[in-house]
């Protein structure tokens, strides 16, 4: 339905005439077609319903009761979950492998913002001694024992400075 606009827009785009193939304009504009967007769209939707059992979709598109049903009626569209299956199969998808991730109880809206401290962002390395930089940190950790502590390295090597950050939780 879709196809059609967007062949339209491409010899538009282009300047091409009207008996240019639509799988060239795609090639010459670099554009997918809007099949195999739609497929991969399809494809990253189910790999990311994979990891939350909780979600009301996860049954209707990985335990699909109704594959037999639509087998033998072959014009009728059937469910996400029978058409995406075979390319599931052929990128090696297996839910098995699948690490869960579970749904939050709690509303986005209603969570703490974080409490982060720059105060050792303020330091230079380059004019003050590594003791001092380890001791202020030290006294930061003591201000904050009551918090989690999460560290985060994110050392650079090949001639670029370490840079260490900190966040208290």
């Amino acid at each position: 339905m879709l196809d059609p606009v967007q062949n339209h827009a491409l010899r538009l785009c282009l300047g091409a005439y009207r008996t240019s193939p639509s799988s060239s304009l795609c090639v010459l504009s670099n554009e997918p077609s809007l099949h195999l967007c739609h497929q991969k769209l399809s494809i990253q939707y189910c790999l990311r319903l994979s990891s939350t059992l909780q979600n009301p979709a996860y049954s209707a598109v990985f335990n699909s009761k109704f594959k037999s049903s639509f087998e033998c009626k072959l014009n009728q569209i059937s469910p996400l979950g029978i058409r995406i299956q075979s390319h599931l199969q052929a990128i090696g998808f297996r839910r098995k492998d699948t690490l869960q991730c579970p749904i939050s109880s709690t509303l986005p809206w209603l969570l703490h913002r974080p409490q982060i401290s720059y105060s050792l962002h303020s330091l230079h390395k380059d004019d003050i001694a590594p003791e001092i930089f380890r001791h202020n940190f030290n006294e930061l950790c003591a201000d904050y024992n009551h918090f989690t502590r999460l560290c985060t390295d994110g050392s650079k090597m090949g001639g670029i400075k370490d840079i260490h950050f900190y966040s208290f939780l």
